[in-house]
């Protein structure tokens, strides 16, 4: 029976999988968008006629002209040209309409298969829901930009751990369907297994560090500190408490934020590497303990290679894309530690 139903819904997973694909490409896009400080290029919200770009010399100059009543020009990049200009603002554009065309890929299939009858029951319900929170996502987006358009030169970092988290959440949301429809479908509570409870540990700690590591995107907190696995020859620096408040060392100093997105990455292989030991005998698995161990080998070594570089931009991007490749393997591991639910 659930041969046949994946055998009709095989469209569906393909635009599904199509859709997980095409995150993850708005996750690298967003990274470069960030990490070349191109985010506050395009300084108004126009979610259709924001589809072109400036047509001539005139639109240029007035784009460019919005760009420098903005602190991030005013106190920042008062060097800038237009031919400068010109540039980060084609990363927030891609950024832009990649989240218009996904829209599109999202909702015209959507509509598509509804019609044909394919999406019934939880399927429809779902993937109502991808589709709110894709929106949800794109006025995240917005949100975040706020941010830096007043009163500081950048984006607050808050607001960039939410904006990045409920890409994250959608991709899951996407990806957990694909399992539903390719396994068994399933909760996201676990099974009675110990393995169930210890994977949703591991959830937690690693959604800790992709929020951290978001601050640290945020603050640039990546440039500093560029010595491994020491702080420039000391564990924790006193710059490291300069603010004089835990709250603010650890989420508003660069300082205090690497420090425990370099430090509790440690935390979180030690724990993925206990679970895949502990569990190297669990079949039901299906090899998830090793794929984690590879996926949390590589992307600690991405983020050593990223601190080191100071953070050079193929490695940063790669070191984002690592934190979604981590977080599949795991969503993979929960899947198959969820109770079974009836199809």
């Amino acid at each position: 029976m659930q041969k046949d139903t994946t055998q009709n819904l095989k469209p569906v997973v393909i635009w599904l999988v199509t859709g997980c694909v095409m995150i993850a490409c708005m996750v690298a896009i967003g990274g470069i968008t960030r990490l070349t400080g191109s985010g506050l290029s395009i300084t108004e919200w126009k979610p259709i006629m924001g589809a072109l770009p400036p047509m001539n010399d005139a639109e240029w100059h007035v784009a460019f002209e919005k760009y420098k009543l903005i602190p991030e020009y005013t106190l920042i990049n008062q060097h800038m040209t237009l031919g400068d200009f010109k540039g980060i603002f084609f990363w927030e554009f891609l950024h832009r309409n990649w989240g218009r065309l996904m829209g599109i890929v999202f909702i015209v299939p959507f509509v598509w298969f509804w019609r044909k009858g394919l999406l019934k029951g939880w399927l429809m319900r779902r993937s109502i829901t991808v589709l709110i929170g894709g929106g949800l996502v794109g006025a995240l987006g917005w949100f975040m930009v706020a941010s830096g358009l007043e009163d500081n030169p950048d984006v607050s970092q808050y607001r960039l751990a939410i904006h990045l988290c409920a890409a994250f959440t959608v991709f899951c949301i996407v990806l957990w369907t694909v399992f539903d429809i390719l396994r068994d479908r399933r909760s996201f509570l676990g099974d009675a297994t110990s393995a169930a409870k210890w994977a949703r540990w591991l959830l937690v700690i690693v959604l800790l560090q992709i929020i951290y590591g978001a601050f640290t995107a945020g603050l640039d907190a990546g440039r500093i500190y560029n010595t491994w696995p020491l702080m420039n020859g000391q564990f924790m620096p006193e710059n490291v408490t300069a603010f004089g408040s835990l709250w603010k060392d650890f989420t508003d100093h660069k300082d205090g934020v690497q420090f425990i997105h370099r430090n509790f990455a440690w935390v979180v292989a030690t724990a993925i590497i206990w679970f895949g030991y502990a569990n190297r005998n669990n079949k039901a698995l299906k090899g998830g303990d090793r794929w984690l161990f590879a996926a949390v080998l590589l992307q600690f070594t991405l983020g050593v290679l990223t601190l080191v570089t100071q953070v050079w931009l193929p490695l940063g991007v790669l070191h984002q894309l690592g934190a979604l490749l981590l977080l599949s393997v795991l969503l993979s591991v929960l899947h198959r530690t969820g109770r079974i639910l009836p199809v």
